[in-house]
């Protein structure tokens, strides 16, 4: 009984034994621990509400990164007065007016229009009302495309074509 017991242990043993001298390819070799990194832990930036603003802004204008180009068109009228010298004064003052018209209208798509009002009211009437809009901006490279005089009326069609680089330039703050 002692001889078969120690004939167990030594089969076991033997058999450990050699199964840890065989190398296998599909074990990978244990690695050496690799030192773990340390975090590096910053501080939370506080944004100011102007910077939040820009933020805002660029996230407005990052569609126009897909875009060539933008196109603005109008059209802008211009009456000739009845008071003129000739002909031709009355064609010159309709087309100025046209033309002051249409880089009026341009402006006021590209940065807006203010509109300020005062109404007075006395003994719960209505006595004065007063209106009035302001457009400030500057147009650069604004061009003509189209042009027509009749019955006194001058009609310019005026285009404004901006690239997105431009566009940026200009209204991003």
């Amino acid at each position: 009984m002692k001889f078969r017991g120690l004939l167990i242990i030594s089969m076991v043993m033997l058999g450990i034994f050699f199964t840890g001298c065989i190398t296998s390819t599909d074990t990978p070799m244990p690695k050496k621990p690799v030192p773990k990194k340390q975090k590096v832990i910053q501080a939370k930036k506080t944004v100011s509400p102007v910077d939040r603003n820009i933020q805002i802004k660029k996230k407005e204008l990052s569609f126009l990164r897909a875009m060539p180009m933008k196109d603005f068109v109008v059209v802008g009228e211009g009456i000739a007065p009845r008071n003129t010298i000739s002909p031709a004064q009355a064609l010159a003052l309709a087309k100025r007016a046209a033309v002051a018209d249409a880089y009026r209208q341009l402006g006021a798509k590209l940065y807006g229009v203010k509109v300020n009002a005062k109404d007075t009211v006395r003994d719960a009437a209505l006595k004065n009302s007063s209106i009035t809009t302001q457009v400030d901006g500057l147009i650069k490279d604004a061009y003509i495309a189209d042009s027509s005089y009749k019955n006194g009326l001058y009609r310019v069609k005026m285009e404004l074509k901006i690239d997105s680089k431009t566009w940026q330039r200009i209204f991003s703050y």
